[in-house]
């Protein structure tokens, strides 16, 4: 998955640029690698996010390793060697909606949000699903976003994943994630509209709670409620997005009983109502850079 479209593109691969300002360059890249594809070295050329929308990979940097499934945010840094695998794959690849972010862009961002302490390079390789990111890069991918869109929905992605990585919120640098950490995380994306407790999931890894819990936590980046709470919104997003279901409808199909408790959660978790959302309202853009 490259960083910025200078990157010369593998013949699995299919890149299309969407638009570009300021030293930053907004693409598609649809991975169409099968499970059995030899992965290759690549560089980053510019700092990155990375959204997966569809599919599961593999991906390795010196920061570590991860599993990524679609929310996730897979990390750059210009000059950095990475590695991306499709083992975990059904064989149909991934589509992903990539950030590039020349340095001197990056530095001028980083100096706009003013965190303390805030480091010069992403120290992680990827962070756990951002229902604010991504609504910001899903909203910037579709056709019709005009003005200054991209410079400010860029800002307030560099914030959010600066914001996760000073605060703690990404998983701890080890080399790999727990593999019953994994197995969790995806037995709560197949089940996220269910009626699911944490004894359904932990039984189905073969850990208790509690273990689950501190598992999960450290390998992850947040915790098993805050996981399923972040997935079921990404459906609701994708749903206000691509149908025209009423908002009730929507809210439990992604797995809420409770239509005001969805309406609450979408509004703080992503920066304005679903209705907002869907109209394409520039509360979405307004809202704080690191929210």
């Amino acid at each position: 998955m490259p960083a910025a479209p200078s990157e010369d593109p593998a013949a699995d691969r299919d890149y299309r640029p969407l638009r570009g300002a300021c030293g930053l360059h907004l693409m598609r890249c649809a991975c169409r690698a099968g499970a059995g594809e030899r992965p290759r070295d690549e560089e980053h050329r510019a700092f990155s996010v990375t959204l997966v929308e569809r599919g599961f990979l593999g991906y390795r940097t010196r920061a570590g390793r991860a599993v990524l499934s679609p929310g996730w945010l897979m990390l750059g840094n210009p000059g950095e060697g990475y590695v991306c695998s499709h083992e975990e794959s059904d064989g149909t690849g991934d589509d992903c909606v990539v950030l590039s972010v020349s340095a001197r862009a990056f530095d001028d961002a980083s100096a706009a949000l003013g965190l303390p302490g805030l480091p010069a390079r992403f120290g992680r390789a990827a962070l756990p699903p951002s229902p604010r990111a991504s609504a910001l890069l899903g909203s910037l991918a579709d056709d019709g976003i005009e003005g200054f869109a991209l410079e400010e929905a860029a800002l307030q992605v560099i914030g959010i994943v600066q914001g996760s990585l000073h605060e703690g919120a990404a998983p701890a640098a080890v080399s790999r994630q727990d593999e019953r950490a994994l197995a969790a995380a995806h037995c709560i994306e197949r089940r996220a509209a269910e009626l699911l407790t944490l004894d359904d999931v932990a039984a189905a890894v073969g850990l208790s709670t509690f273990h689950l819990m501190r598992v999960f936590k450290r390998s992850i980046g947040v915790t098993p409620h805050q996981y399923l709470m972040r997935v079921r919104l990404l459906r609701a997003i994708d749903l206000l997005r691509d149908t025209q279901q009423p908002v009730t409808s929507i809210a439990y199909e992604a797995g809420w009983s409770d239509l005001s408790n969805f309406t609450r959660t979408f509004q703080r978790d992503v920066g304005c109502s679903p209705g907002q959302f869907r109209r394409g309202d520039r509360r979405l853009l307004d809202g704080a850079p690191g929210a």
